[in-house]
């Protein structure tokens, strides 16, 4: 790192500095990052994968944590998927219209008999190059790779890129140490030391929503407290008018009367159901009637008087039993049916 020292997860600008093992790494108290100052180089090419993390346990935990929230036909992508053995676990839970994967260790042999594709270079540069196309992947995963990168921003953003704007992102990293009885991890080849707090933070940053996220995740005796997240990109609310009034209990009524005049217009209706379905607004409040309500004239109950077979909303959470009740003492004959806002939530 040149000049000053900047916290990966939080961007906070030169957090505190502790020595563990004769290495600097930080220690940020804004997130609670941890990341190696002073880096030993680590030739992952070469690197001949081993048998951690394998137990059929672990892998079945893996893709239970994801494809209870996928859908059969993605396209995914694996960053660091090693021998290709989650793939396969998954694989046997869902179907892939194809399944890539990024690797530069040796292992990436027996992943070329496993996935469609594996790539042999930083997803930067494939973005970069058109290899992989942009917003092209419905998942794209990690697992314990980020705490290996000197710039897991970097990757995060890449990962961004290559996902489809509702696709997935899963990554998994230790949790902390990674083991719930050691203080730290000196793990030469890690170079970030994430928890909830600040994985989260790097994520959001990126413009991710985590939407699932676990500690304990068991990948071997060493490492047996491991973080797993999954996030989706963040997407500002939109109203949606037809969410509440396409319900199949107002399906084929042209006109409602809504009975409650009160802050759930605002709440509910406003974002969630088609007003141009409702025909009027009833309230008690005298101070009301003559008034509009998302453009529909607010009147007293006695207008129900004047017709017959009204369908009602009842647009109370807190006084639907009350206001029932009034109904049913008041204008049985002239009303059809009642429904209640909260059975449209269901």
């Amino acid at each position: 790192m040149n000049g000053r020292i900047v916290c990966a997860a939080c961007e906070a600008v030169d957090p505190e500095i502790v020595v563990i093992g004769g290495l600097r790494r930080t220690s940020c108290p804004s997130c609670h990052h941890s990341q190696r100052v002073d880096i030993e180089p680590f030739d992952y090419t070469n690197f001949a994968m081993g048998g951690t993390g394998l137990a059929p346990e672990r892998l079945a935990a893996q893709a239970d944590f994801i494809a209870t929230r996928l859908q059969d036909g993605a396209r995914a992508l694996e960053i660091g998927c090693a021998a290709g053995d989650l793939a396969q676990a998954l694989h046997q839970r869902r179907h892939f219209a194809t399944y890539d994967g990024v690797e530069f260790s040796p292992a990436r042999e027996s992943a070329a008999t496993r996935l469609n594709n594996v790539f042999n270079a930083p997803l930067e540069t494939l973005l970069a190059s058109g290899a992989i196309a942009a917003a092209s992947y419905d998942l794209v995963l990690s697992s314990h790779c980020l705490e290996h990168l000197d710039d897991p921003s970097a990757m995060i953003a890449a990962m961004r890129l290559a996902l489809k704007p509702e696709g997935l992102l899963f990554a998994e990293t230790p949790n902390r140490s990674g083991h719930s009885r050691l203080p730290f991890d000196d793990n030469r080849s890690h170079i970030h030391f994430f928890g909830v707090s600040s994985l989260t933070r790097l994520l959001a940053r990126h413009g991710f929503e985590v939407i699932a996220a676990e500690t304990g995740a068991r990948l071997d005796a060493r490492y047996s407290d491991s973080l797993r997240t999954l996030a989706k990109i963040h997407a500002a609310p939109a109203p949606d008018a037809m969410l509440l009034s396409n319900h199949p209990l107002v399906t084929g009524v042209d006109r409602v009367v809504v009975w409650g005049a009160g802050r759930m217009v605002e709440e509910m209706l406003e974002h969630y159901f088609d007003s141009s379905r409702i025909d009027f607004f009833i309230d008690k409040d005298a101070r009301k009637h003559g008034t509009l309500r998302l453009g529909r004239p607010v009147r007293g109950p006695e207008e129900l008087q004047k017709g017959s077979n009204w369908t009602l909303l009842v647009n109370s959470l807190e006084m639907e039993a009350p206001i029932r009740a009034d109904i049913d003492k008041n204008f049985s004959g002239r009303v059809g049916r009642v429904i209640g806002i909260g059975e449209l939530l269901q």
